[in-house]
C-alpha cells in the first residue's frame, strides 16, 4: 500500500506540482481526506477513495479542455473585451458537473 500510495503522490506532484494545487482543481474530492489516504492514515474505506483520487487525477485532462471550451464561448459573447478571468470559478464548476454527468 505505501508503494502505491508514494506513486500516487508522486504522480500529482509531477502533473500538479502540489497536492494542494491538485486538491483546488479537484472540488469534487475533499482536500483533507486526500491528504488521510496519501499519508495512509484515512480511517474509512481506502481503496474507495485511492479510486476516487486517480478518477479525479485522469479527469482532470478533461476537464480542463471542457473549462477552457465553456470558457472561450462565454468571453465570446461577454460584453467585457478585455481577458478578466472572474467568472473562473463558475466555468470550473460547470465544467466538473459536465464532466459528472458523462462520468455516471
Amino acid at each position: 500500500m505505501g508503494q502505491e500510495l508514494d506513486g500516487l503522490r508522486q504522480a500529482i506532484v509531477d502533473k500538479y506540482g502540489t497536492v494542494h494545487h491538485f486538491c483546488r482543481r479537484s472540488p469534487q474530492l475533499n482536500r483533507s481526506t486526500v491528504y488521510m489516504v496519501l499519508n495512509g492514515n484515512y480511517p474509512g474505506n481506502m481503496a474507495g477513495q485511492i479510486k476516487r483520487i486517480k478518477q479525479a487525477l485522469a479527469d482532470q485532462d478533461k476537464s480542463g479542455d471542457v473549462f477552457q471550451a465553456i470558457k472561450t464561448e462565454a468571453c465570446r459573447r461577454c460584453a467585457v473585451t478585455v481577458p478578466c478571468n472572474k467568472c473562473d470559478k463558475m466555468f470550473k464548476a460547470q465544467a466538473s458537473a459536465v464532466l459528472q454527468i458523462f462520468s455516471s
